[in-house]
């Protein structure tokens, strides 16, 4: 039994010692960029994945003194991932159908009432017309109407 415990603490400080200092840095870092696009109905979603890391060593000389000065080595690697997603939104879709339906009833509303407005001032305008064509003649009537004195009318010839 102390044979198996003394052997048992003997591996595992061992071990504990063998992968106390691991001289090796590792940085990764990951940045997500989405940005969403909406174009009628149509929505584009793109996705940008940029990753950097850093992988090196950790150098320090071996010369038994405290506090020892260390130097890095380092390798740089960036990766990006690009990825578009199309989806056709429905909701989105339907309003814009829903309002260009819209916006055609109310055009066709506006041409009727200026057609309206128009065949108005064009009956309105005819019976101005013919009143004054009818105050004309009337007038006409009465000046061609002489007293028993008055000699008639002559038509005076060039004009």
């Amino acid at each position: 039994m102390k044979k198996i415990l003394l052997f048992s603490l003997c591996m595992a400080l061992g071990i504990g010692f063998s992968t106390a200092q691991e001289n090796k840095t590792i940085k990764k870092e990951t940045t997500v960029k989405k940005v969403v696009k909406k174009e009628g109905n149509k929505v584009i979603v793109q996705e940008v994945e940029a990753t950097s890391s850093e992988k090196g060593a950790v150098i320090v000389a071996d010369d038994g003194e405290e506090n020892q000065y260390f130097r890095e080595d380092t390798n740089m690697d960036q990766q990006t991932k690009t990825s578009d997603q199309f989806a056709i939104d429905e909701e989105n879709r339907k309003m814009v159908e829903a309002k260009k339906k819209q916006e055609e009833e109310e055009l066709q509303r506006s041409i009727e009432a200026a057609k309206a407005k128009a065949e108005e001032q064009r009956k309105m305008l005819e019976a101005k017309e013919a009143e004054r064509l009818k105050a004309l003649e009337e007038y006409r009537k009465k000046l061609e109407k002489r007293g028993k004195g008055v000699g008639k009318l002559k038509k005076k010839k060039g004009n």
